[in-house]
């Protein structure tokens, strides 16, 4: 099965294996596994309005459906824990607040791409944001402080651009909060019409 990925192939060859390792990662972590729900991909994404603030918190504060795809609330059902493995950005200059809130950004990777031309100075079609700092806690835990949002960018336009993969998984247990903040490094402010929208990379249960 020469067309199948590696990860895939290897699944097909070890049923099962995959699974129960998931399981156990989240049982050693002292999170209660129902052994009926299944194991799947989890991309998990929130966006916010920077008008004029100064950093952004995602995944807490008001929520807006039109623009994450957490159902009815950012607080997952218990029984749904899931393992980020990697963080992704993507950034919008020019959507003001009213679309943003329908849903109506374009969205593209990183912090300095087309949208927000910060090493090419193109000031003239767009505005680009300040130097950023990036926070990801849960349940009161910081797992990345203040790394700086250079870290998510490269010059090559590949899958990767926008993405930080993470050296340890963090573990975002059902019924707990989460929270990625985003945040100007001297303090100023975001230009107006500028959006960000963040995607957390996991595996989890459903």
């Amino acid at each position: 099965m020469s067309f199948l990925t590696p990860q895939v192939s290897s699944r097909l060859a070890n049923p099962g294996l995959f699974e129960n390792q998931i399981r156990n990662y989240f049982r050693a972590s002292n999170n209660v596994v129902q052994q009926s729900k299944t194991i799947a991909d989890r991309p998990i994404y929130d966006a916010k309005s920077c008008d004029g603030q100064t950093e952004v918190s995602l995944f807490t504060g008001n929520y807006n459906q039109a623009v994450t795809n957490l159902e009815g609330s950012y607080v997952q059902p218990s029984s749904e824990h899931v393992i980020i493995y990697g963080v992704m950005f993507h950034t919008d200059n020019g959507t003001p607040a009213a679309n943003f809130a329908l849903g109506e950004c374009v969205w593209q990777k990183g912090f300095t791409t087309g949208n927000n031309p910060v090493s090419t100075g193109d000031t003239n079609s767009e505005l680009p944001a300040p130097a950023l700092n990036i926070t990801l806690q849960t349940n009161g835990v910081v797992y990345l402080r203040e790394v700086w949002g250079g870290d998510w960018d490269s010059d090559l336009i590949t899958q990767s651009r926008g993405v930080l993969y993470l050296n340890v998984p963090v573990i975002w247990a059902g019924q707990t909060s989460l929270e990625v903040t985003v945040a100007t490094q001297d303090g100023s402010a975001f230009p107006l019409n500028y959006n960000i929208r963040c995607e957390l990379l996991g595996i989890g249960l459903i």
